[in-house]
């Protein structure tokens, strides 16, 4: 049984960020699955290298999202990717020192982040795109 269960719910109606989410939820899933299953260091590690490097790449194009329009709270959204990737970098250093055992506690805190940040900050990016009829540059353009 998945750790996050992706569902319309957490559709956003802006399709490149939707299937980044989804894809966020693949990744949670799959590392949580890796820990439950005592996957050695060998697994977990890139698995966990995997889902921090593309939650990296998705914080840059909402980013690039919100910069194309100007969104007012950009500033307080980007705290929350910052600190998150923070907590994630250190997370990945601790476990490649063998100073930590990736536990199940760590895909519940990923997937409890994930959803609340969908459904509360994400939700918000996209409904004031919606209210003040923007139109943005495409997510992830120029790649």
């Amino acid at each position: 049984m998945p750790i996050a269960q992706w569902d319309k719910s957490y559709c956003t109606g802006h399709p490149l960020v939707d299937k980044q989410h989804e894809e966020l939820f693949r990744m949670v899933n799959s590392l949580h699955d890796a820990i439950v299953a005592g996957k050695g260091k060998e697994v977990l590690g890139p698995t966990l290298t995997e889902l921090a490097t593309y939650t990296i790449q998705h914080f840059k194009d909402e980013e690039g999202l919100m910069t194309s329009i100007n969104y007012p709270a950009l500033a307080a959204h980007k705290r929350k990717h910052e600190d998150l990737t923070a907590k994630v970098k250190e997370l990945i250093a601790k476990f490649q020192d063998g100073k930590m055992v990736l536990s199940v506690t760590l895909s519940a805190f990923l997937s409890d982040w994930l959803r609340h940040h969908i459904k509360e900050d994400d939700a918000a990016l996209i409904k004031y795109t919606r209210e003040h009829g923007l139109v943005a540059k495409p997510v992830g353009a120029g790649r």
